[in-house]
């Protein structure tokens, strides 16, 4: 086995790493305004919508009331017929009414089917902003801790000194030196009253 590896890559899981955080900013802030979005259109059903046609159809009512009182009047003072203009303002009244009863009948509707058609969803937006949040911040742990260890790593190969692999042993240094040309050829002799080797 290898007792060290070729690194070349840091730099790009450092830019992966930005990038995915980046990508994570955003995608939470969608994810977090969605599920806002869906509360806020429940609650403009039950509250906005509902009061608003609620009193919409009360007042409506009251001025269905006060224009039949008036046509009412209006025929026993003259004793005859009702006026056509008063026919014509309770017929307005009466479809003012219709459709402000016909406006609260589908907030009501819609204020108790909302909740169960959007639940699906709402949970599957829920999981989504689960994997950001939880799965997707042991991967950026997971990210740091590989970039330290590649960098801790590379410190310490950076101190170890190459001359202290490579530096050659003294064997290495006597097998490297070559004799001169036709020494090989000369033997020694040894004179008797030096004990010296002479070529």
């Amino acid at each position: 086995m290898a007792d060290h590896v070729h690194i070349r890559s840091v730099d790009e899981i450092d830019r992966f790493r930005a990038h995915l955080l980046t990508f994570l900013s955003g995608a939470r802030a969608t994810v977090e305004e969605a599920a806002v979005e869906v509360a806020r259109q429940q609650s403009w059903l039950d509250l906005d919508r509902r009061k608003h046609w609620e009193g919409e159809a009360w007042r409506r009512q009251r001025k269905l009331e006060e224009a039949r009182q008036t046509l009412f009047q209006e025929s026993i003072a003259t004793q005859r017929g009702p006026a056509s203009f008063h026919q014509m303002q309770v017929h307005r009244a009466e479809r003012a009414l219709d459709e402000a009863q016909e406006r609260l009948k589908h907030i009501r509707f819609w204020s108790r089917n909302f909740e169960n058609r959007s639940l699906p969803m709402v949970r599957q937006v829920e999981q989504l902003h689960t994997v950001l949040t939880v799965d997707m911040a042991h991967a950026v742990n997971f990210l740091n801790q590989a970039l330290a260890a590649l960098d801790a790593y590379s410190d310490r190969r950076s101190f170890t000194s190459p001359s202290s692999s490579s530096k050659p042993t003294p064997e290495t240094v006597e097998s490297s030196v070559e004799p001169p040309e036709g020494a090989e050829d000369i033997e020694p002799t040894i004179e008797p009253t030096t004990g010296q080797a002479t070529a």
